[in-house]
């Protein structure tokens, strides 16, 4: 138990983070190829959300590598049913989040985060999709609750080459549902129109319940 509370202390030290990340980017680097274009948007202090869409399973790291600054990421709880995978996943800044079902505790968890000044990866539509899919509201109702910019991102492929722009922030107003939505489809038009050869984003769905982060 003390040998297991010491590994804990250790992997989630700023070491073990570091560690992960430059390991990963060399490995996308070397077997796939990695061009990052507006990283000067993004601001490298203070809360911050960056939302992308989400097509491939390398998406989270390869967006992870890609942001300037530590990056905090949600993570499908079952994976951290494992308990190696689950300390390897805390040290990379992951946490836990039900994605069926609006995990208020997750919500709870990334507004702390993001109001302590650090930024928060999302997939703004909640799982991986070929880009039918409509946005759910949980990045835009976080940035808006934490008062944060929320940072438009990319990704797509070209071959195996991995492609990652990011878009000017977005300056979250208001807080009614409306003023979410509305949000919500400001930031899929930017992510859409990051993308070469986009199609218009899609509009999401009027809802009464609270925001969803997770897949529908």
């Amino acid at each position: 138990m003390a040998a297991m509370r010491l590994l804990q202390r250790a992997v989630r030290g700023l070491w073990f983070f570091h560690f992960g990340r430059l390991t990963f980017l060399a490995f996308v680097r070397l077997f796939y190829g990695l061009k990052i274009e507006g990283r000067e948007k993004v601001p490298r202090t203070g809360g911050l959300v960056v939302a992308a869409n989400h097509t491939n399973g390398l998406d989270p790291p390869v967006l992870g590598v890609s942001v300037p600054r530590e990056i905090n990421f949600m993570a499908k709880k079952e994976l951290f049913e494992n308990r190696w995978l689950g300390l390897l996943l805390s040290g990379l800044r992951a946490y836990p989040v039900d994605r069926e079902a609006n995990d208020i505790g997750a919500i709870k968890e990334s507004l702390r985060r993001i109001r302590g000044g650090r930024a928060l990866g999302i997939f703004a539509q909640g799982t991986r999709s070929d880009g039918a899919a409509a946005a759910l509201d949980g990045a835009a109702f976080l940035a808006q609750r934490a008062s944060v910019p929320l940072i438009p991102a990319a990704i797509w492929r070209e071959g195996r080459r991995f492609h990652v722009r990011f878009g000017d922030p977005l300056g979250p107003v208001g807080r009614s549902r409306d003023e979410i939505r509305a949000l919500t489809n400001e930031l899929m038009h930017r992510v859409n129109g990051l993308l070469p050869g986009s199609e218009p984003a899609a509009e999401i769905e009027p809802a009464e319940n609270p925001p969803t982060i997770g897949k529908r």
